[in-house]
């Protein structure tokens, strides 16, 4: 049921950390996974992971937040593969600039100039790619868009004013895309997470020295002992993605999942 035999992808973010979790998954149920990112080295890591397990993968340069970029992703992806069937967008705009303290912070300390300039970037980082594969997806009678944002969009945790409006209005925007086209037969769905192991976050926080605030820190220390099911790695999320990639989801668009292992209930 959730085999992805003859089917394209696109995920952006494949280099590390969910990103990489998500193609690996991806491409181990059958699908042509094509990796954009801007740093081929990274990519490489990945593809050779990919090959050895006997799955197919590609790579594309290309920054997120460039409908060039995104649009020269999509036309040369389809013209290496045939088309494309699922849009998997998983990286974030400038996650660096979202950790700092004046971003992620208390609401009266913030700087609101460069919470805007995060909202729009990692939004744009979202929908753009889906924006530009969409004619290619037409061509093919439909697909799976997925889009992986934070789970502090569905759930207002304190100091999360920047994550809380692009991950919440990310959300909202994927139901009014669900809406629109499910004539193509396109399937729209969000994917949220917590802390994630193995993660640029999970790194900024636990392994690299002064990579966020130690309120940041304190956050994901109380998360990680209050997840019923444990922390989550990359590759569970990937299987939640593949789900929802997949004809077993034929039926469901427009949905919200958070694969959080009981921290939070919906």
């Amino acid at each position: 049921m959730t085999s992805l035999e003859g089917k394209v992808a696109i995920v952006t973010g494949g280099t590390g950390g969910i990103g990489k979790g998500v193609a690996l998954q991806l491409a181990s149920l059958g699908a042509i996974v094509v990796i954009s990112g801007r740093t081929a080295a990274k990519a490489e890591a990945v593809l050779a992971e990919i090959r050895q397990a006997g799955g197919t993968g590609d790579f594309l340069a290309g920054d997120v937040r460039s409908k060039p970029d995104m649009d020269a992703v999509a036309a040369e992806t389809a013209r290496r593969h045939g088309g494309i069937d699922v849009v998997v967008a998983s990286a974030g705009g400038n996650d660096d600039e979202a950790r700092r303290p004046d971003v992620r912070g208390p609401f009266g300390e913030i700087d609101l100039d460069r919470v805007c300039a995060v909202v729009a970037e990692n939004t744009a980082a979202k929908l753009l790619p889906v924006q530009s594969a969409l004619p290619f997806m037409r061509q093919r009678g439909g697909g799976s868009v997925v889009f992986v944002t934070s789970e502090g969009g569905r759930v207002p945790t304190p100091t999360q004013t920047a994550v809380a409006t692009f991950a919440g209005g990310l959300i909202s925007a994927s139901k009014v895309l669900a809406k629109e086209l499910a004539r193509d037969r396109i399937r729209v769905n969000c994917v949220c997470v917590t802390v994630v192991r193995d993660s640029p976050s999970w790194q900024a926080a636990f392994e690299k020295e002064g990579g966020v605030s130690e309120h940041h820190r304190k956050q994901y220390e109380k998360i990680i002992a209050s997840s019923p099911l444990g922390v989550a790695a990359p590759q569970d999320i990937g299987q939640v993605v593949a789900f929802l990639a997949s004809d077993a989801a034929h039926y469901l668009t427009g949905a919200t999942l958070s694969p959080t292992g009981g921290l939070t209930i919906h």
